[in-house]
């Protein structure tokens, strides 16, 4: 247990530095741009087209970064449950609290960029499919529309899962929080 948790300690802060790392990329990036110009990064990994303003591509650029920082948070709550872990103080109320709040960010961190990256991708997507009188626009348009809803989902599945994956441990450890109270009190 203890080098299961020594390994979950080294994985949480490398994710940890790794998004900080990120985070800092991006802003430097975002300024650069807003002071210099030059091309463009990818926003949410979608590629922005030049056609966009720039006020618009800015906004998505601070809310990217928002969510990044939100990230970092959310690591950093998870990783004070393991070092509690660690400390041999699993069952409590606290860090059931944390890992419930953990799970329900990872659940409004994902929401969001499911929905930011199906507005975004059906916006540059529809912009860019040339969409004229002579081509069946229904066609176009909802092959478009499952085209950007699919892989906007393929790309937040996996926080999805990780978060269902957090709230379970959070009720296993309310429910281990509560036998271990009626353990100490039939002693």
């Amino acid at each position: 247990m203890k080098t299961t948790l020594s390994i979950l300690k080294i994985f949480c802060t490398l994710l940890l530095l790794s998004a900080s790392i990120n985070f800092f990329e991006k802003l430097y990036k975002v300024i650069h741009h807003i002071v210099y110009g030059g091309s463009r990064i990818k926003v949410f990994k979608l590629e922005i087209p030049e056609s966009f303003h720039d006020e618009y591509y800015h906004l998505l650029n601070f809310i990217a970064l928002a969510l990044v920082l939100y990230f970092i948070y959310l690591i950093l709550e998870f990783r004070k449950v393991i070092f509690k872990f660690s400390k041999n103080s699993v069952f409590t109320q606290e860090n059931s609290q944390r890992l419930r709040k953990v799970g329900r960010g990872l659940v409004i961190y994902g929401s969001i960029i499911l929905c930011i990256t199906i507005i975004l991708g059906l916006a540059i997507d529809g912009s860019n499919s040339g969409i004229n009188a002579n081509s069946n626009p229904a066609f176009s348009i909802g092959y478009i529309f499952g085209y950007t809803i699919g892989a906007s989902i393929s790309k937040v599945l996996p926080i999805f899962v990780v978060a269902l994956f957090v709230q379970f441990i959070s009720f296993l450890v309310v429910k281990g929080n509560v036998l271990q109270e009626e353990n100490d009190l039939t002693i």
